[in-house]
């Protein structure tokens, strides 16, 4: 779990002119010790402060006959308090970089497990029928070691070699037994007691476990690769000549300029030299109105060109940035341990020296090898290792089959774990489409559908988003476009024609001052109602279309099937006006909301959150919540739009229109979370009455193999259930 970083003091030590004090999170901010101290000692009553970065505690010396004594703390925490944000941050930074180092998966894949399987278990069968009268002639008669070279016993060490060296491994490099070395303990052992035989049952009935974590894992890398299928991107190339050559993105090479035209995505961030168009930046921005961009300007890769030509001159290109990512993000998917992996991994080899300890009570109480040895062949690691790995790579399988990809295990134990959603609006709350709302008529001789079919002679030609809209409206009303002629666009302002020799403008506030039409208070709407589309004749206002961006359909259904799966708190944050936001978070029942936000900012309420204690998940779609996702307990990307970047900036990621998915998620997250813990509950339960009747019965050693490894497949098969997590829905 994600360290919750305290700036609330709590007092270790008071004494006269002497004070403590604890602040958890502290160490992370060893390059400010200088100006922290210097800063409280500001308080009038500061003698000297004195920082420590292991114990993470402050020493104050002060004054106490001054008057600020008493209120030292208190003056000490709005100090501190200035400074969570950096400690979280950096945190954060550090937790990332930890996570880069990832634990090695098994060796081996589902094919070399079906070979060993295969070779131990046609030793098995021949050592018992073909080969029974040899099974146990010895080739070298040498005492014990002479043990090592019968059939099975060969057969057995030539499939313990791999982990051999992983014991080894475990001795040398992390100075501890672990699960590898007891097997091949037990394995060593079973052959010197003439079991040559259940050491081939041992390994057997492990590599069949193995398989069944193994080909889960497998399954969903599959199921990944599937969903993901990234097209190759490709881009116009200007070259010397003065020719346009169209060639896939990754020969752009940075300094190369391209040429982008209307209706195409950008694919390099870059400078615009030349040109002007209007650019649709909501995946980058958060605002769904296109802007304009002209010489000078940057431009980011996943926007899309409106109307209009821009020439860009590459600053990043290639598949740094999208492809390779997303294809090294697919390959270690898997190895995205969750914090209860490591902790099972670590309580395992823990586990390890209490078989062995285990092994010379028996042997000291009964004087037995062969009951010391049932000892060493029952373990809680094996299980405990793979019911974890596979119950996580289960789930991440169910959810890739419903179009939601999980980047990790340790998503789903944090997104198990948070009580707080936040949302991002445009784009994610919202579809980024704007509708007509309200209609309002200025001129007493002209009704709606005449103002209407105006709107949209003026309009027809354009691809601004609320052209769209004012169309569709007009569609619904069944009103037939006038004849016109040609359009004259000003590029995020309006655009204007002549219907019957009259001039028809359509467009802003603004654009009706720039043009002296007079528009009277009483008929400029307010932000919260939409966005204000005016329409006027020559110099005469008609009326005004209000356009919204609505939310998604089954939004609110969503946010309240969050609350019934526990969360408590849902936020909303955005870059549009504070009028949007508010009438958005009550139409969809947030809790609370904050506008006019950068990105930046964004990844700042995060962490302010994050600094309170709560665990927390962010939704949103583009390159404008990257921060925030990224600080995020879990970053959720939901929807189609600009997936290559949302593949890149979110932990998990959706890929439909369907803000149900999101309580899904949460769902399938529960759920695994049960199966891991019931999975801890059979491991421990089932191998703990084995080693009791190892030691005080006369269970043979294969059968004790059979039921220490009938325990590890049963946690791996009851991990297996959530593969079939979609069919249960579907039921339900």
């Amino acid at each position: 779990m994600t360290e919750k970083i305290a700036f609330k003091g709590i007092v270790v030590r008071q004494a006269a002119g002497r004070l403590r004090l604890h602040y958890t999170g502290l160490r992370y901010l060893k390059a400010l010790y200088r100006e922290i101290g210097e800063r409280v000692c500001t308080v009038s009553c500061v003698e000297s402060v004195t920082l420590n970065g292991i114990t993470e505690n402050i020493l104050i010396c002060y004054d106490s006959g001054k008057r600020m004594a008493d209120r030292l703390p208190e003056a000490a925490d709005a100090v501190m308090e200035q400074y969570a944000m950096q400690a979280y941050r950096t945190m954060k930074e550090e937790s990332a970089k930890q996570a880069a180092v990832q634990d090695e998966q098994p060796a081996g894949d589902s094919k070399q497990i079906l070979t060993r399987l295969a070779v131990s278990g046609a030793a098995l069968a021949l050592g018992n029928t073909v080969l029974k009268n040899y099974a146990k002639t010895e080739l070298l008669p040498i005492p014990y070691l002479g043990k090592f070279t019968t059939f099975p016993a060969l057969v057995s060490m030539g499939l313990t070699a791999p982990l051999l060296k992983s014991a080894w491994q475990g001795i040398v490099r992390d100075k501890q037994l672990n699960a590898d070395f007891l097997t091949v303990t037990s394995i060593v052992a079973s052959i010197l007691l003439g079991q040559s035989f259940s050491a081939l049952t041992i390994i057997m009935l492990s590599d069949v476990a193995e398989f069944m974590t193994t080909y889960t894992i497998e399954r969903t890398r599959r199921s990944i690769k599937k969903l993901l299928s990234v097209e190759d991107a490709y881009a116009w190339k200007l070259l010397e000549s003065g020719e346009l050559a169209h060639c896939p993105i990754e020969d752009i090479m940075i300094g190369d300029t391209v040429v982008i035209h209307t209706g195409e995505k950008v694919t390099v961030d870059g400078e615009v030299l030349a040109g002007q168009a209007l650019v649709d930046q909501s995946s980058t921005t958060g605002e769904f109105l296109p802007a304009v961009c002209k010489e000078g300007d940057k431009l980011l890769a996943g926007s899309i060109i409106k109307s209009g030509v821009v020439t860009v001159r590459a600053l990043k290109v290639g598949d740094d940035t999208v492809v390779s990512r997303i294809i090294n993000m697919v390959e270690n998917v898997a190895s995205q341990k969750a914090p209860i992996q490591h902790y099972a991994d670590q309580f395992s080899n823990y586990l390890v020296p209490l078989n062995f300890l285990a092994a010379i009570a028996v042997w000291a109480v009964t004087r037995r090898a062969d009951q010391a040895l049932k000892m060493l062949v029952i373990d809680y690691s094996c299980g405990i290792k793979l019911s974890t790995a596979a119950a996580f790579s289960a789930a991440i399988n169910a959810a890739v089959k419903r179009g939601i990809l999980i980047k990790g295990g340790a998503y789903l134990e944090r997104m198990s774990s948070a009580n707080t959603v936040i949302f991002d609006k445009t784009g994610t709350i919202t579809e980024g489409k704007p509708e007509v709302v309200a209609v309002r008529i200025f001129a007493k001789n002209y009704t709606e559908r005449e103002v209407v079919a105006l709107a949209c002679a003026a309009e027809e030609t354009s691809s601004h988003p609320l052209a769209g809209a004012i169309m569709d409206y007009g569609a619904q009303l069944g009103v037939e476009t006038p004849v016109h002629s040609d359009t004259v666009t000003v590029i995020s302002k309006g655009s204007s024609t002549m219907v019957d020799g009259k001039c028809i403008r359509a467009g802003s506030l603004a654009y009706m001052r720039e043009n002296k039409i007079r528009v009277p208070r009483s008929a400029q709407m307010p932000a919260d109602v939409g966005i204000a589309t005016y329409i006027a004749e020559d110099r005469t206002l008609l009326g005004v279309l209000c356009a919204v961006d609505k939310p998604r359909t089954n939004i609110r259904r969503a946010v309240n099937n969050l609350r019934g799966k526990g969360i408590d708190e849902i936020s909303l944050l955005t870059g549009d006006s504070k009028e949007q936001a508010a009438a958005i978070a009550a139409q969809i029942g947030a809790d609370s909301y904050q506008a006019e936000l950068l990105p930046e900012q964004k990844a700042e309420a995060v962490l302010k959150l994050q600094a309170g204690g709560n665990g927390v998940v962010m939704v949103g779609d583009g390159i404008n919540d990257a921060p925030a996702l990224s600080y995020a307990d879990v970053g959720i990307s939901l929807g189609s739009k600009s997936t290559d970047v949302a593949m890149e900036t979110s932990d998990i990621v959706i890929g439909r229109n369907d803000p149900m998915l999101i309580p899904q998620v949460r769902d399938i997250s529960n759920r695994t979370m049960e199966v891991v813990k019931q999975n801890f509950a059979m491991v421990i339960g089932i191998n703990t009455l084995g080693l009791i009747l190892g030691a005080a019965s006369n269970i043979s050693v294969f059968w004790s193999a059979m039921l220490h490894n009938m325990s590890t497949i049963a946690v791996v098969g009851n991990s297996c259930r959530l593969l079939f997590y979609n069919r249960k829905q579907e039921k339900e």
